[in-house]
């Protein structure tokens, strides 16, 4: 018998109690910006015109609009920052064609992690969330990169899938880390038909934080009983957009999954974080769009030519309540 809407919100803020989360507004209200202080930080990823990540770059090769309002850098680092990073692992049946295809997917995606743990700063802390019917918090903030892929490696497929829930209490999660630097990997289809939250509900939850999304899809290809299909994979993308990160599909082989974990753990450490002023100081809820632009020296290397950098979207000075 399915959860009726009112059974699975009892059932999530059952969930917010065990974790010892606070609602959106509430997280969101302590670690953006408060009404005096009018910077925002923006962790950025450059590249060039074949996808390769770009360091090296000074504050002055880098120019910031806020509503098309050129903005002021006021403080500019590229350096190997530990983070606080959630692992959302989807466990509800859409992620398979058959129970055949299980264990192969799940030997997959420990693998594919095991290397992200392996290439990625040692002080990062973790948390691993998973979900079908709803969401489950199977391991709290730890290190322990072993404990992480033995508990990866015996979860099963089945049931349906609560992803917008996930996502939900995730987003709450990770901004509640040790540290400023608070990233998510989504590892889904991104298809969703047992959430109480809706799409719209996390991207604005998204909108209103600075955490990074990352995207990975296993099970795009190859899968007759999809229900969403290329729509999942839309999902994914907008979510990982709007936040700054990146969205991935790979195919069930194991060395193209591992390569996208070892390309994310690779970005994390090679972003600049870059801080800059708001032109508005006041206390509003109005949504602020970035564009941030890139350009090498005149006398730069090919190499270095087309650069393009990545962001967040935009921000609101103050969480928008719903």
């Amino acid at each position: 018998m399915f959860m009726d809407a009112r059974g699975r919100m009892f059932v999530l803020l059952a969930l917010f109690a065990s974790y010892n989360l606070t609602s959106a507004s509430q997280t969101v209200s302590q670690v953006q910006k408060n009404p005096t202080d009018n910077k925002v930080v923006l962790s950025t990823t450059v590249t060039n015109k074949k996808e390769k990540l770009v360091g090296g770059l000074q504050r002055g090769n880098f120019h910031i609009s806020i509503d098309k309002r050129r903005t002021n850098i006021v403080d500019f680092r590229e350096e190997d920052l530990p983070l606080s990073l959630g692992i959302i692992l989807d466990a509800s049946a859409s992620v398979v064609p058959d129970r055949s295809s299980a264990r192969s997917l799940i030997n997959l995606r420990a693998q594919a992690l095991r290397r992200l743990l392996e290439i990625s700063n040692p002080a990062n802390e973790y948390f691993l969330m998973v979900f079908n019917d709803q969401p489950r918090l199977l391991l709290d903030w730890t290190a322990d990169s072993k404990a992480i892929i033995d508990t990866v490696d015996v979860v099963k497929p089945k049931g349906n899938s609560a992803f917008y829930d996930a996502c939900f209490l995730a987003i709450n999660k990770v901004l509640r880390g040790r540290y400023s630097k608070r990233v998510l990997i989504l590892i889904s289809d991104g298809q969703d038909n047992a959430s109480t939250y809706s799409l719209a509900q996390i991207r604005d939850q998204l909108k209103s934080s600075d955490v990074l999304v990352y995207s990975v899809n296993f099970a795009f290809q190859g899968i007759a009983g999809s229900e969403l299909g290329p729509q999942g994979q839309n999902v994914l993308n907008d979510l990982s957009l709007v936040s700054g990160g990146k969205s991935f599909m790979t195919s069930q082989k194991g060395n193209e999954s591992v390569s996208v974990f070892e390309l994310i753990a690779t970005e994390l450490r090679h972003q600049y974080t870059i801080a800059v002023t708001t032109d508005d100081g006041s206390d509003d809820r109005k949504w602020h769009k970035i564009k941030i632009k890139v350009e090498a020296a005149g006398n730069a290397s090919a190499e270095m030519k087309h650069l393009s950098a990545r962001t967040r979207e935009g921000f609101y000075l103050r969480h928008r309540l719903k």
